[in-house]
């Protein structure tokens, strides 16, 4: 990756924005105070924060940004569903998806510009993977998706959820995730509660202990989609390195460290993984678990998988009825935009 010419200040820790600001000569204090600016007010430009010595505004203008990434495009489905393409400073693209509705204001946000696990539904893995996004990149997806909330509905209107959904395995850019979501859920960052904040995984085993470990207050959803491992090697290659058995064993410990509602999603692909035998495995493996299962019918995508109809949809949520869990089936949001799940992907061009 090349390096940004700039300092990004968003990817910088509460320790070391303070010790930025002692290093110009400043009080300790100031450290709070540029924070405040950032994430309290969205501001992004030195000249507006007055509260602050005109020295020491001039000195961060010279070799730091708050700001790193340009919006490239910007699509509002028919939902209301909006999504934006980002370009990072050495020419790559992602994308980051605001899902509103009545009550909540959502962000899917990205991890990683493209992604290394070859799922063969998701749009994303047409890319192959290109790097891991940078605390910054990650927190400034929110930062934008903020102030574009403040502007077009007051100044009250902010973030309720964070749902790491969007480009990428999250769990192999861990660390930068854990350090995002603890910002995304302080009250000097994005004030979301930490049970809205949800972390998806196609299920890097060690990976999830991880995380249990690292970042256990978190939610957590595993990318089942498949009920049998012949269905979910097909599906996914990860499934060939840790089988369903290891993931569920995995899925188990993590319960147990964490104390945590563990959540299923699975994938609705006619002819593969929503027949009636497939509803039958997966309540097996739901059943007597601390878990829930939320259904997802194939988005648009790959040409040679569709989703299944409503009859089969239906027959597959009354066997799992007979269980002990949740089911949720998840309505589509952004298909028109290719902004539901499964759909992100961009063109990259050649950076040098």
């Amino acid at each position: 990756m090349i390096e940004s010419p700039s300092v990004h200040l968003l990817g910088l820790s509460a320790q070391e924005v303070e010790t930025l600001v002692v290093s110009l000569g400043q009080p300790a204090f100031r450290a709070k105070q540029l924070r405040n600016w950032m994430f309290g007010n969205l501001e992004d430009d030195f000249a507006k924060m007055t509260n602050m010595p005109k020295a020491m505004l001039e000195s961060l203008a010279i070799g730091h940004t708050c700001r790193v990434l340009k919006v490239k495009a910007c699509q509002v489905a028919q939902d209301g569903t909006t999504k934006w393409v980002f370009e990072t400073h050495d020419g790559h693209f992602f994308e980051t998806v605001l899902i509103p509705t009545d009550d909540r204001r959502s962000i899917c946000v990205s991890s990683q510009i493209g992604c290394a696990m070859g799922c063969t539904f998701c749009r994303t893995a047409t890319m192959g993977f290109i790097r891991n996004l940078t605390l910054g990149e990650i927190l400034e997806q929110a930062w934008y998706v903020s102030k574009y909330i403040k502007e077009k509905e007051g100044p009250e209107a902010r973030l309720s959820n964070a749902i790491f959904m969007g480009m990428g395995e999250p769990l192999l850019n861990l660390e930068n995730v854990a350090l995002a979501c603890e910002i995304f859920n302080s009250q000097e960052g994005f004030g979301i509660a930490k049970d809205k904040i949800t972390v998806s995984t196609s299920g890097v085993a060690p990976k999830i202990l991880e995380w249990g470990h690292r970042a256990p207050d978190f939610k957590l959803a595993i990318s089942l989609n498949g009920s049998n491992d012949t269905v979910r090697s097909e599906l996914m290659p990860i499934n060939r390195r840790y089988n369903i058995e290891t993931l569920l064993e995995t899925a188990d410990e993590y319960i147990r460290i964490t104390g945590q509602k563990l959540t299923f999603e699975y994938i609705l692909i006619k002819g593969k993984t929503s027949t009636p035998q497939a509803a039958r495995e997966l309540k097996r493996i739901a059943s007597h678990r601390h878990c829930k299962i939320n259904l997802i019918p194939l988005n648009r995508g790959n040409p040679d998988m569709e989703a299944p109809d409503d009859g089969e949809i239906a027959e597959f949520e009354r066997i799992l009825a007979q269980g002990d869990f949740q089911v949720l089936r998840r309505r589509p949001r952004g298909p028109d935009i290719y902004a539901a799940c499964g759909q992100l992907a961009t063109e990259q061009k050649k950076v040098a």
